[in-house]
């Protein structure tokens, strides 16, 4: 039977060859320092933490599914990224690299591995696993739920000379900066759960380094009275069309650092014929453009979010003064057998217990999900409850949340109210 299990210095060669066959098939089987490692997530992207000697890495835990001889048959990171969610910072697990060769796929690995894995995070307290998906609904099947999604800008730079003319100054940084730069996250993911806070070799390596096959980002922040209130990361692309200006990762503190930052990309209208970037989900620009039409505008599905325990991420979550109540919930999860079943929830003075409902069998939970519970949901509208992609309300129009005991509706309406949510780190 296939083990899932970490992937030691025997195995990186067969690791890196894996990634470089799922994530950069167009360069061939011969890896060199351009295609070592050429993937950090499970869509696109690369990876620099494993291109030195360094084995396990020091940003990701490599992991893999072994078949009965041994071999590799399927491989992830493992990530530990510092997120905000409800008021503060905590630890989220973050899964990329999922890949698996072609001569080993439809045999049930990446489920194998995904289990794995979050029973690897549940065992480390890690109650939130997040993923950028290959695909949607290969995911949703496995538990996730869609975190949130993010609007994707192309146009040219000259519709964001409204911008122009703010009173600070645009200079140019180096990742020596990064402690300033970091401050200016925090402050721009303020009230935005899964917000993340990178750590100095975060900065340093992913998000401000050249990735394997890649130039480093141009780093740009605006000041005002020497004090750090925006930055812009952006690299640009050649193509058929012309220059694309793709803007890695923009933030500002207030709406001041946003002009001097719109206004500074606007200053490379005789450079680029057009600027691409990704915001939280809004379509705020069309407002200020000078011609809506010549902006290219789209709504995309982004990354995804899972529970690794039900029980932990509901006495967790932190539940208002005044809801205090008591029910029945029943939960289908498809992937962890903990997680499918039913539980008894008692909420009182902002804090929740939880206790699993036996079966007949004793110590295993109920599997099946009847129309006994008060309220039945599935782990992935529960995990986007959780993080509050959802409120409560939504989750029972768009979501699989059905409250069937009526009294039940307000309580839950004012435990889940939703809020803004935006996972900007690729991994």
């Amino acid at each position: 039977m296939p083990k899932y299990g970490p992937v030691t210095a025997e195995h990186r060669e067969r690791f890196q060859d894996i990634l470089q066959h799922a994530f950069a098939l167009e360069s061939g089987p011969e890896r060199d320092e351009e295609t070592t490692d050429p993937a950090g997530n499970d869509g696109d992207g690369d990876d620099a933490d494993e291109a030195d000697d360094e084995w396990p890495p020091a940003l990701s835990s490599p992991r893999g599914v072994f078949d009965d001889d041994g071999r590799l048959v399927s491989v992830c990171k493992r990530y530990h990224l510092d997120a905000s969610l409800h008021d503060g910072y905590v630890t989220i697990g973050g899964l990329g690299g999922v890949a698996t060769p072609p001569e080993h796929r439809r045999k049930g690995h990446v489920r194998t591995l995904a289990a794995g894995a979050l029973a690897e995070y549940r065992e480390e307290g890690v109650t939130i696993v997040a993923l950028w998906p290959f695909s949607t609904p290969f995911y949703r099947h496995l538990g996730w739920g869609v975190a949130n999604k993010y609007t994707e800008y192309e146009l040219p730079p000259a519709q964001l000379s409204f911008a122009r003319g703010a009173a600070g100054e645009v200079r140019r940084l180096s990742p020596d900066d990064w402690e300033r730069l970091r401050l200016v996250e925090v402050a721009f993911g303020e009230g935005t759960a899964l917000s993340v806070r990178r750590s100095e070799r975060w900065w340093r390596e992913r998000t401000l380094g050249a990735w394997p096959g890649d130039a480093a980002p141009y780093i740009y922040g605006y000041e005002r009275d020497g004090d750090l209130r925006g930055f812009v990361l952006y690299t640009v692309d050649s193509d058929a069309d012309g220059r694309v200006l793709n803007v890695q990762l923009l933030a500002h503190a207030d709406e001041d650092a946003f002009h001097g930052l719109f206004g500074f990309l606007a200053d490379h209208d005789s450079q680029v014929d057009a600027v691409r970037l990704r915001c939280a989900t809004e379509t705020e620009l069309l407002d200020r453009v000078d011609d809506p039409g010549a902006v290219d505008c789209r709504i995309e599905s982004g990354p995804m979010v899972r529970l690794t325990d039900v029980a932990a991420g509901i006495e967790a979550y932190p539940w208002p003064e005044g809801v205090d109540v008591e029910f029945l919930l029943s939960v289908s999860d498809p992937l962890l057998d903990r997680n499918d079943g039913q539980f008894a929830v008692a909420v009182a003075g902002g804090d929740a217990t939880v206790e699993a409902v036996e079966s007949s069998e004793e110590g295993s939970p109920v599997v099946a999900v009847d129309d006994s519970a008060d309220i039945a949901v599935d782990v992935a509208t529960l995990s986007q409850l959780v993080v509050g992609s959802y409120d409560a309300r939504e989750a029972q129009r768009f979501g699989e949340l059905a409250v069937r005991r009526e009294p039940l509706q307000d309580p839950l309406a004012d435990a889940f109210p939703g809020g803004a949510v935006c996972l900007r780190e690729f991994f």
